[in-house]
């Protein structure tokens, strides 16, 4: 492990303890044992490792059995037999740039099915087939020529590339020359090799690196995303079978579709469905089918109140969905024919879900619980949950959580999350932590994001959710959808004062921070708020039309504000940095590989501060892009912030005593 995160605090060792976990993300049954994907931290690996983990689920706990490092994307085939992802060379001569598709089975040498020059991006596996996409030189109709395109370019240096529709070379689209394309893989013994599939495609649209595979292995969706004039674009799929691609249709449907999951009969593919968003009218997320043939697409759940994103299958004729309510992200069973909804207990905030044999795995959390794996019996109404993998136990915190509600005075009622020691005997400094997305809500535990460290120095941690947090109703997405400072902004700033009316916060000790939209809503608050005597903005942003001229989501801002050129929202929805006042501290990072917020803003941000006179500092973090993702990066991140936080509000010694009442 790396060196300690600060000197010497109860909450610079929390955070180390927090470091050193197992982070699970997801879990699968293999035969009567646990098959789980985690992310790790390895010395002298500057980036988390992942890890497929098969345990057998013995009386005196799980036992670890095998281990697959730099491996992820399970599929379960049977009960001694899956496919993975791994970054591991077949053989040391081999040609792999990247990860490949391996097989592993019960008493034998884990076996390579698929390399490429760079990466196997993803695959689905059923039946006796594979189906992967990989990159490919976009001239290439076979893997001698891709070769030879390769070869060709790198003998002259040759890097240039002509764009149009999407601006990034290098994207989830495309990797300069390169596009995905799909390859079949036979799992049976001696089979023939890998087939590049002919899906031709235009210009303008390519696959987006999603795939669903019925399970008879005979029906394929693949995400697409299609480019349209003025930056806009959309996403639909294509449904092909991987023996006669050439049959293969385009589905555009009314709304966005993408993340599809075959049925356990092969007619239909679920996925979520967006409604496509323009000004004055926000998305909408729902659930629905999508027919093997494409002819068909209907949403499911309709008379539900919040969000829905199908997450997999219990049975032909139910469809398990995640979707945020208040607070939680809950696991909902969604009966397709019937259009009936109804919620599953699963303890906590589900991260992802599999499902096998009438028994789901959930990996929850929860804001103050780490990921762990509960089973779930599908069989019965309310199933019962049990506990069956909890690998980061150990940094479970100590503090307690309260939630508030804030009452409007148009009636809207909007929460927000407070975290606090166990014992209060001091007015406490408060941290406003904002989130990102926007549209997301503070649901789950965080390794980046985590509370409990600062608790543990003595702050109380208050986590708002304004309009455009996921959980509340349709109308709270609405109410935000193009107004983040005369909205979202302005509501967050009420739920701020009125948790700092509780006698056991120190409305003069104030900080507030986030990152990417809470980077931005953290600078807002502090041009609406007196309080905050400290700003931390990672990857935020003032200048809503410099931004949004810039980056690779510029579609996005299309749908919410409109062109730039002739929208004046972008103009009255800007911050004015004027606001914030002399005396506040200010700390802006920034990763510079970000193509969501351009560094280049936080650059300006900070000139626009310094100049005036503000105390502000900048850390740039040159290999990274909108999140700061390696731990060595992280923890000097933490320390930076944490200490800024000692010198700017103090700790909880500096508070004064509570009155007794």
């Amino acid at each position: 492990m790396s060196e300690p995160t600060t000197e010497g605090t109860a909450g610079s060792a929390l955070f180390d303890l927090i470091r050193a976990q197992q982070r699970i993300k997801s879990a699968h049954r293999l035969g009567s044992r646990l098959l789980v994907e985690s992310d790790m931290e390895r010395e002298n690996r500057p980036d988390l490792v992942p890890f497929v983990l098969g345990y057998s689920l013995d009386d005196d706990g799980p036992t670890l059995r095998h281990a697959h490092a730099g491996a992820s994307a399970v599929t379960v085939l049977g009960d001694d037999d899956y496919l993975f992802l791994s970054d591991r060379r077949p053989r040391a001569d081999h040609p792999v740039g990247g990860r490949s598709l391996w097989r592993h089975r019960e008493g034998r040498e884990p076996e390579a099915l698929l390399g490429t020059a760079r990466d196997v991006v993803c695959y689905a596996a059923a039946g006796r087939t594979a189906v992967a996409a990989v990159w490919v030189h976009a001239e290439a109709d076979s893997f001698p020529a891709d070769r030879a395109l390769r070869a060709e370019s790198a003998r002259k240096g040759l890097t240039a590339v002509t764009l149009g529709g999407d601006l990034w070379p290098r994207s989830g689209h495309r990797f300069g020359t390169e596009v995905l394309k799909l390859v079949t893989v036979s799992l049976d013994e001696d089979a023939p090799g890998p087939e590049l599939l002919s899906t031709p495609l235009d210009r303008n649209t390519l696959l987006s690196g999603q795939l669903a595979l019925t399970p008879d292995g005979r029906r394929c969706a693949a995400g697409l995303v299609r480019f349209l004039p003025g930056g806009h674009r959309r996403h639909g799929l294509l449904l092909l079978s991987p023996g006669a691609p050439g049959d293969a249709r385009q589905v555009w449907a009314d709304d966005d579709l993408s993340d599809t999951i075959a049925s356990p009969d092969g007619a239909w593919f679920a996925c979520t469905a967006e409604r496509i968003a323009v000004p004055g009218t926000a998305p909408r997320q729902e659930a629905a089918l999508v027919s093997s043939d494409g002819l068909v697409v209907r949403k499911v759940g309709r008379e539900h109140r919040d969000w829905l994103r199908p997450r997999a299958w219990q049975d032909p004729k139910t469809l398990l969905c995640s979707g945020e309510e208040d607070g939680r992200r809950h696991l909902w069973r969604v009966r397709v024919d019937e259009d009936a909804v109804t919620r599953i207990d699963v303890g906590g905030s589900v991260l992802s879900v599999t499902a096998r044999a009438g028994e789901a795995l959930v990996v929850r959390s929860s804001i103050d619980s780490p990921p762990s794996v509960v089973s779930l019996p599908l069989a019965t109404p309310d199933p019962p949950r049990t506990e069956i993998f909890a690998p980061a136990a150990a940094a479970a915190p100590r503090g307690r959580m309260e939630r508030l509600t804030h009452k409007a005075s148009d009636g809207a009622e909007w929460s927000s999350w407070l975290c606090l020691p166990e014992e209060v005997d001091r007015e406490l400094p408060v941290l406003v932590w904002c989130h990102g997305g926007p549209m997301l809500s503070w649901t789950d535990w965080s390794w980046r994001w985590n509370p409990w460290p600062f608790v543990a120095d003595g702050y109380a941690v208050l986590m708002p959710d304004p309009p455009l947090s996921v959980g509340y109703g349709q109308d709270a997405v609405d109410r935000g959808w193009g107004k983040w400072t005369s909205e979202v902004a302005a509501v967050a700033a009420e739920q701020v004062a009125d948790a700092l009316l509780d006698p056991r916060l120190d409305a003069g000790r104030v900080a507030v921070m986030g990152a990417s939209f809470g980077g931005f809503l953290a600078l807002a608050l502090g041009t609406l708020l007196s309080e905050p005597r400290l700003i931390v903005s990672h990857c935020g942003w003032a200048d809503f039309p410099a931004v949004a001229r810039a980056c690779d989501l510029h579609w996005h801002w299309l749908r919410e504000y409109g062109p730039p050129e002739s929208s004046p929202a972008y103009r009255s929805e800007s911050l004015s940095l004027e606001a914030i006042p002399l005396r506040t501290k200010v700390l802006l990072s920034h990763g510079c590989e970000d193509t969501h917020v351009p560094v280049g803003e936080s650059r300006a941000m900070y000139r626009t501060l310094d100049a005036r006179g503000v105390d502000v500092e900048l850390m740039l973090v040159p290999d990274e892009r909108h999140s700061i993702l390696r731990p060595a990066n992280a923890a000097a991140w933490h320390r930076w912030v944490a200490r800024t936080c000692r010198e700017t509000l103090g700790g909880r010694s500096a508070g004064k005593e509570l009155s007794v009442r």
